[in-house]
Order: C-alpha cells, then structure tokens, then sequence
C-alpha cells in the first residue's frame, strides 16, 4: 500500500508564531474529535523526510530559501524548518491559500524568472510505500530554531522583572 502525503515547508518562527494558522489546526483537529475522524494532517519541527528525498539541493533554489536564510538554517544545516503534513490534498491547498503564496518544489522551471515575489514557504508531495523504513513524521527534536525559546523566556521575564518593579515601588 502507498500513501501520498502532501506538505507545506516554513521557517519554524513562522510555523509557530503564525496566529492564523494555529487557530486553524486548533479548529480542524477540535473538528475531528468531534466527528471521532481519525487526523490526517500533523506538524513537524526539523522534519528527516527532507534530507531522505534529498529535498535541500531544490530548496536552496527558491526564493523561500533565499529570503529566510537566516530563519531556517543554522550554521551546521538547514535545521529550522517546519512543515504541515497531510494526506488531504485539498487542505494543503486551502492552507496555502489562507497563508500566502508557496512555491512548488516539484516545478523549479517555472520560477527562475520570478525572482521579486516574497515567498511564505514551499509545497509538494511525496509517496510513502509501506517498504519505506522512514516516516514523514519523524523529526530531529534537538533543533528548535534558539530564538522561538528565547522569545519564551523574555516574556516570562519581562512579567517577572514588572512584578518585582510593583512590589517594590509598594
């Protein structure tokens, strides 16, 4: 048996920060519980399937990698990805279409002369044949983009470092 699986690549920054698309994932899955569907879409941070279909040679030609550099790779690798995994193709189009404008990874000849757009991420598909010894789901969990962490940690202490200044001033 063969799955195609259908995914959207961003930055980890924008995959989690993006308010819009939270509260659609948040809507979708509270909708599948409630139908007791089972999921067909899942996030990923530092998805391995990238590397197992040799996807960063491609990546490195769109504009998503050219414009979020900084957001996306470390100074080892193209760690910081994110990506939106699903088996329905529709819902990664009308995902696409909510979010901005993604390139086609699978279709690089069309895009060499569009070099001005700003681009939000990429998108293709894959099969998965049972033989396959890699799911799509797996992930480096050891890389978290730093700055998603420390953007954490500053608002924890910016409410700290305010409660102590009104304590004080008592």
């Amino acid at each position: 048996m063969s799955l195609k699986y259908y995914y959207l690549i961003m930055s980890q920054k924008e995959m989690i920060q993006n308010q819009v698309l939270e509260e659609i994932l948040r809507e979708r899955a509270t909708y599948y519980f409630a139908k007791q569907k089972s999921l067909d879409f899942w996030v990923t941070l530092s998805p391995l399937f990238l590397d197992n279909l040799n996807l960063h040679e491609k990546i490195l030609k769109t504009n998503f990698y050219k414009q979020q550099k900084s957001s996306i790779s470390s100074t080892s690798d193209f760690d910081f990805y994110s990506a939106l995994i699903s088996l329905d193709k529709d819902f990664i189009n009308w995902i696409q279409l909510r979010l901005g404008y993604f390139e086609d990874i699978s279709n690089q000849s069309n895009e060499k002369n569009r070099t001005n757009y700003i681009s939000d991420g990429i998108y293709g598909s894959f099969h998965l044949n049972e033989l396959d010894q890699v799911s799509p789901l797996e992930s480096n969990d050891n890389f978290i983009n730093p700055e998603i962490i420390l953007n954490k940690y500053k608002k924890i202490l910016n409410i700290s470092y305010s409660y102590k200044d009104k304590t004080k001033s008592n």
